[in-house]
């Protein structure tokens, strides 16, 4: 039996990058799967691949900026599919919408808009979806980033958003433990797309000229990839990790666990 056989899988900014690979993967493993994102058409797109794979997939448009929208759009699937099994938070300011800058000079209207979609967009979807899981228990799967534990230069809206998503998923593990549900952060360092995945990056970044740096920043000496991810996200979805609540898990090949100091053994040590 497939490790999500019927279940109802509602999954957040998933028409492209790790949100369309987690979507893949929970579909693979016998899920029903909700594609939810801005754009319906990326999303019909999304959903369309998978059910052309065999697996069972459908698109909910909605902008979590928008309570309406959010209190639409669970109210959409209940309607339909009667519960939501597993909730993956993962919609949050990306691409083109991160606002970078210095905090001295970041508009706030810029940290206004991406704040707007990792903490409220987060707390809605919590808000609308927990009274249905408390029903009959469910997993809730939060990705973060390494950026809300170590600091990224001029990624200060970005990083308060990330911690933010830690903190309401350790929050939520608590408060509805009693409830059967659970609630788990994957803290993803970087990651870049394989050649058969979307990507959710910034249209002007060039990762290929990096790669050397980053990889030297990790224990395992190469970045991620979306799969990376999504197999992780399977595992805090399926009774794998029916015993794992509050946690928060780095998906990052070591990054956040190795001191970023020089290798002093080059130099005579």
């Amino acid at each position: 039996m497939k490790k999500l056989e019927n279940k109802i899988a509602l999954i957040t900014g998933s028409t492209s990058g790790i949100g369309a690979a987690i979507a893949r993967k929970f579909s693979e493993q016998g899920a029903t799967v909700i594609v939810c994102g801005r754009s319906a058409e990326a999303g019909n797109a999304v959903a369309d691949t998978l059910q052309r794979d065999g697996g069972k997939a459908t698109c909910f448009a909605a902008d979590i900026a928008d309570e309406g929208q959010v209190k639409d759009l669970v109210d959409a699937v209940i309607s339909r599919f009667g519960q939501i099994d597993i909730l993956v938070n993962n919609a949050g300011p990306n691409g083109n919408n991160i606002a970078i800058g210095p905090i001295h000079d970041l508009p706030t209207e810029q940290f206004d808009a991406n704040i707007r979609i990792g903490v409220y967009g987060l707390f809605w979807v919590n808000k609308y979806v927990l009274p249905h899981m408390m029903k009959n228990g469910g997993s809730i799967i939060h990705t973060s980033s390494l950026t809300a534990v170590r600091a990224l230069p001029k990624f200060s809206a970005y990083a308060v958003s990330k911690a933010a998503m830690e903190a309401i998923s350790r929050q939520i593990a608590n408060d509805y433990a009693e409830f059967g549900i659970r609630s788990n952060t994957l803290l993803v360092g970087t990651v870049r797309p394989t050649s058969d995945e979307t990507s959710a990056l910034p249209e002007n970044l060039d990762l290929g000229s990096l790669d050397d740096v980053i990889r030297g920043t990790t224990m395992m000496g190469r970045l991620g990839s979306y799969t990376d991810v999504a197999e992780a996200a399977l595992f805090f979805a399926s009774d794998e990790s029916r015993y794992i609540t509050g946690a928060t898990l780095p998906v990052d090949g070591g990054a956040s666990a190795k001191l970023q100091y020089p290798d002093y053994t080059r130099h005579g040590l």
